[in-house]
């Protein structure tokens, strides 16, 4: 049985949704359709990747993932299947793939658009990519394209500090950054440091194993699950508190004393 999932902003609201799943259903009854979710805010494709990006390994091999954010094509951005990581993708190729894959393939599929117009053109693009797939027919139906590649910020940091930045903010408000574990432990050195939120003033000075070791409304640091550095405030929400946003700087300076 296939798999396909949907991580999208559609809100149950809208036909979209029902419209996707029907045409799918008439592909092949024995697909299992997952949304990931529908929840994005709207036009937010960083949310869509990061999201994506942390779940769809948890899937089988050969899982086939729709990314439904800004998903219209057009001319510059047509609409791709991309394998990666022994998954296929399908989405807009306008550079989203470089967030979604640490080293993202220089390949893509590109899906042959109807000749009919549609203002929902990315419905029945999804769907030709979905049934591509499935009957493994990409000479027949696609050509293949350059990938588009879009600048990553990195995080950069030397022997004294860590420079990263605020990837995520979660329903709770919570910001989670793209410094990792492994780079932090490699700059650690079990030397004492102070982490400053945006700015000189908000400073938190120890990481937390969870977050019932603060008080309500203490800042925290924490790595999380995934093992990136979280920032909170328990029982609190930190986006609003300190006005957090994506690409908000985080910095953590280490001391030699």
């Amino acid at each position: 049985m296939a798999i396909v999932t949907l991580t999208s902003d559609w809100s149950k609201g809208d036909y979209y949704l029902g419209a996707l799943k029907g045409k799918l259903a008439s592909l092949s009854p024995e697909i299992n359709f997952v949304e990931i979710t529908n929840s994005i805010p709207s036009f937010d494709v960083l949310h869509e990747t990061f999201l994506l990006k942390n779940a769809y390994h948890h899937f089988p091999p050969g899982t086939i993932h729709l990314l439904g954010v800004m998903c219209e094509p057009t001319n510059a951005s047509p609409m791709v299947i991309v394998y990666a990581n022994n998954h296929y993708f399908v989405g807009i190729n306008d550079g989203r793939f470089s967030h979604l894959f640490e080293n993202p393939p220089s390949i893509a599929f590109k899906i042959n658009s109807p000749e009919t117009f549609s203002n929902f053109l990315s419905l029945d693009l999804f769907v030709s990519g979905v049934e591509t797939v499935l009957k493994n027919s990409f000479e027949q139906t696609t050509k293949a394209c350059d990938l588009k590649k879009e600048s990553v910020t990195r995080v950069v940091y030397d022997e004294n500090s860590i420079v990263g930045r605020v990837i995520y903010i979660d329903s709770f408000g919570n910001a989670i950054t793209n410094i990792e574990k492994s780079v932090f432990d490699k700059v650690h050195k079990a030397r004492n440091f102070t982490i400053f939120v945006q700015g000189p003033y908000t400073k938190i000075n120890k990481i937390s194993r969870t977050y019932s070791q603060n008080n309500p409304g203490e800042l925290l640091a924490i790595f999380n699950s995934l093992g990136f550095l979280e920032i909170a405030i328990n029982l609190g929400s930190l986006a609003q508190t300190e006005s957090i946003t994506l690409a908000s700087e985080i910095r953590i300076k280490f001391n030699n004393e």
